[in-house]
């Protein structure tokens, strides 16, 4: 039975992003790939419809070209002994977009390519600009003061909050990625970007873009508390585990739900229906 070419795509999609964990000295950078694939996953969902209508086909040379792409992403990534971060994986999508349907196709996949390039740039801006200092120290405070409104005693000194647990005095340094900065750019991009291929009014996009990153701001506040009290609960291990894996779900959960509030906002208001012409009265005029 022969494959349909989106079902050629999504293969050749995962096949590019997971061949690297079997390459010696490359590997996957899981954080940054989880990221890819929850907006290619959310912006897939949307599209799919319009995908699967894509007729365009590679011709030979394309899909020569595209794999010649990735190899050399491969190969790069190889001589620096360094898993694919989010350009690479971006590289690696494209080429699984050439090598499906060629390249006059890619401007219909512009979306998650500028979300790609826009979340790099948001990296290296925080890994260019590390001092978060009054971030950090706010949120501290903030989450001692959320701690104590919850009856656990608890203090901010810096970016440390030192807190009284069941299992004797803890210390929580609110620093790094504790902050959620990269959190909220990935999320607070997915959250709105996503919603340019409607092409909204600007007097429409301009609040949801501000809602979008807001909310991914207090999504992350919320974060920090839940993470806050399964340390002071279920102990260090928990903890951490809540730490490591908890702030993906959260994001997500506001993402969804921040979609349906969007998409609803954007679409045609109720009530108002199209003018119904009767072509024959028409004719019979």
């Amino acid at each position: 039975m022969e494959l349909k070419r989106t079902n050629i795509l999504l293969l050749t999609i995962a096949a590019g992003f997971l061949l690297p964990a079997a390459i010696p000295g490359v590997g996957i950078d899981y954080p940054y790939f989880f990221i890819l694939v929850i907006v290619l996953f959310a912006w897939f969902i949307i599209k799919w419809d319009a995908i699967k209508e894509i007729s365009s086909k590679s011709t030979p040379a394309e899909m020569i070209l595209a794999l010649a792409g990735i190899a050399t992403v491969y190969a790069y990534k190889a001589i620096e002994a360094s898993p694919l971060g989010i350009l690479d994986l971006l590289l690696v999508f494209l080429g699984a977009v050439v090598f499906t349907f060629g390249l006059r196709t890619l401007k219909q996949f512009w979306v998650p390519a500028a979300y790609g390039v826009v979340l790099l740039a948001g990296y290296q801006i925080e890994n260019y600009t590390p001092n978060f200092v009054a971030l950090q120290d706010w949120l501290a405070g903030v989450m001692a003061g959320a701690v104590r409104a919850l009856g656990i005693a608890a203090s901010a000194n810096g970016t440390l909050v030192n807190m009284n647990s069941p299992s004797g005095p803890l210390v929580l340094d609110v620093s790094s990625d504790c902050t959620g900065v990269q959190g909220i750019l990935a999320f607070g991009m997915l959250s709105t970007m996503t919603l340019l291929d409607l092409k909204p009014r600007l007097s429409r996009l301009v609040p949801l873009f501000t809602i979008g990153f807001v909310g991914a701001f207090l999504i992350n506040i919320v974060r920090l508390i839940v993470v806050f009290l399964t340390f002071e609960y279920f102990g260090v291990d928990a903890g951490t585990q809540m730490h490591v894996y908890f702030g993906y779900a959260i994001f997500i959960a506001w993402v969804l739900a921040f979609w349906v509030v969007a998409f609803r906002y954007l679409g045609p208001p109720r009530g108002i229906m199209p003018q119904q012409v009767s072509l024959g009265s028409q004719l019979s005029g």
